[in-house]
């Protein structure tokens, strides 16, 4: 029978398709998606090549499921979304920003864990933002109560991401309770 961290993974990838290309990691390690988000919107006047701005913005979502969570693990999550994610930043003059975000879903953790991930930041100018910006957020989902930690970039990410856990974690009770 599948951890409730890792059913959770399966649901909130099939929740995110609408928005996000999805690619399923299966490198035997707790990391279990990356999910690419990509947008531009521009104006122009009367044809499009008359373009007056355009702005583009990126998110890479690293999607983790862990038993337990400890310290170690919040470093090594940060460690591998930086690693994998900043060279995927191609800043140029129409680049907003990019957010690497990592969303964790635990069944238990240390509570210096959860210290350590709300200190957990990294932002990064380029060219003194004409060029735009990245920003790290990172969110920890304790299940089954869905409890959220978040650092202060990840608050953003906070009601929305509660809300869909909590729909997950609603629908799979009642498919259990109309089962038996």
């Amino acid at each position: 029978m599948p951890q409730l961290s890792q059913t959770v993974a399966e649901e909130l990838k099939k929740a995110y398709t609408a928005y996000y290309d999805i690619s399923p990691v299966e490198d035997g390690s707790a990391w279990k998606a990356l999910c690419a988000y990509h947008s531009r919107s521009s104006r122009y006047v009367l044809v499009k090549k008359a373009e007056l701005w355009a702005a583009e913005t990126h998110e890479y979502l690293y999607l983790w499921a862990f038993q337990r969570l400890e310290v170690s693990q919040v470093e090594e999550v940060f460690r591998r979304v930086l690693e994998d994610g900043e060279p995927r930043i191609k800043p140029h003059s129409e680049h907003m920003c990019t957010y690497l975000t990592a969303v964790l879903l635990y069944e238990s953790a240390a509570p210096e864990a959860l210290l350590r991930l709300k200190k957990l930041k990294k932002r990064r100018d380029y060219r003194l933002s004409l060029h735009g910006w990245m920003e790290f957020r990172i969110a920890a989902v304790g299940l089954p109560a869905a409890e959220l930690t978040v650092n202060r970039a990840g608050r953003v990410l906070e009601k929305d991401l509660k809300r869909l856990v909590e729909g997950i974690i609603s629908a799979k009770h009642l498919g259990e309770e109309k089962k038996e």
